[in-house]
C-alpha cells in the first residue's frame, strides 16, 4: 500500500512539472534587443520587390551580406587612432614629393609610421588640384564629334587639338554625352539584375561592367546603380533615418 501511495505521489509531481514546464506563464521572454526590434519592424513594414526569378533574390541576398561585413570591417577600421601629421611632416613630405618626383614608395621609405598610401592622400590634402572641370560649348562639342570621326578615338592625339583639354576630359564627354550609340531608353529589370551580378563579381569596375551592357555608358551604370538600384533592390536605407518604436 505504502508502494502504491509512494507510485501515486510520483506520479502527480511528473504531472505538475510537466504542466509546469508546458505553461506559457512559467517562461520569462526576454525583451528584444534594439538590433532584433528594428529587424522584425523593417521585416514586417517595409514593402517587398517581387522577384522574377529565385536566383536573382539569393544574388541580392548574397550582395546584402557581403555589403554588412564590408560596413562593420570600416567602422572597426574608423575606430583606430590616427596619427595626426604635423608641420614637419609637411615640410618634409614636400620635400622628398620634389626629390623622388612622386614615387610614393620611395617617399613612404623616409616618412616613419607613414605608409604610401597615407603620404600620396597627405599631399593631395595639402596641394589639392585645381578645378579641372570644363564647360563645354556647343562649337566644342561639334568639333569633338568630328575629330572622333575623322581620327577615331584617340583621346590624346583629339586633346591636342583643344590645347587646355586632357584626354580623360576628350573621352568622358564623348562616352557619356556626345556617342550616338548612347541607349536612352528606360532601363530594363534585365539590364539592372546584370548589372548587380557584375558588381556582385567585379565591385564598382563600371567600365568593365558597362561592357556588358550595349549603349550604357560607365558613367550612366554608375548613376543608375547609386540612385536606383542599391535603393530598390538592396534596400538600402539613409544611415541617418531613425526608427521609432
Amino acid at each position: 500500500m505504502f508502494s502504491n501511495m509512494l507510485s501515486d505521489s510520483n506520479f502527480q509531481d511528473e504531472v505538475l512539472t510537466y504542466q509546469k514546464i508546458s505553461s506559457s506563464q512559467s517562461f520569462e521572454m526576454e525583451p528584444y534587443s534594439d538590433f532584433e526590434s528594428n529587424y522584425h519592424m523593417q521585416l514586417n513594414t517595409n514593402e517587398r520587390l517581387q522577384f522574377q526569378d529565385t536566383e536573382d533574390q539569393e544574388m541580392i541576398f548574397k550582395i546584402k551580406e557581403d555589403d554588412t561585413s564590408l560596413n562593420f570591417l570600416n567602422q572597426e577600421l574608423n575606430k583606430r587612432k590616427q596619427k595626426i601629421w604635423n608641420d614637419q611632416e609637411d615640410q618634409r613630405l614636400k620635400h622628398l614629393f620634389m626629390e623622388f618626383q612622386g614615387k610614393w614608395n620611395e617617399i613612404a621609405k623616409h616618412m616613419p609610421q607613414r605608409n604610401a598610401s597615407q603620404c600620396q592622400q597627405r599631399w593631395r590634402r595639402i596641394n589639392p588640384p585645381k578645378d579641372s572641370r570644363h564647360i563645354w560649348t556647343q562649337e566644342e562639342d561639334d568639333r569633338l564629334k568630328q575629330l572622333v570621326q575623322d581620327i577615331g578615338k584617340q583621346w590624346m592625339k583629339i586633346a591636342k587639338c583643344f590645347g587646355n583639354i586632357t584626354g580623360k576630359q576628350v573621352r568622358d564627354r564623348y562616352i557619356n554625352k556626345l556617342d550616338q550609340s548612347i541607349n536612352k531608353q528606360p532601363w530594363t529589370y534585365e539590364e539592372d539584375m546584370l548589372i548587380l551580378y557584375q558588381y556582385n563579381i567585379n565591385g564598382p569596375k563600371w567600365t568593365k561592367i558597362s561592357n556588358n551592357l550595349n549603349g550604357r555608358p560607365e558613367n550612366h551604370v554608375k548613376n543608375r546603380f547609386y540612385s536606383y538600384i542599391k535603393r530598390n533592390y538592396l534596400g538600402e536605407q539613409n544611415r541617418y533615418q531613425k526608427i521609432y518604436t
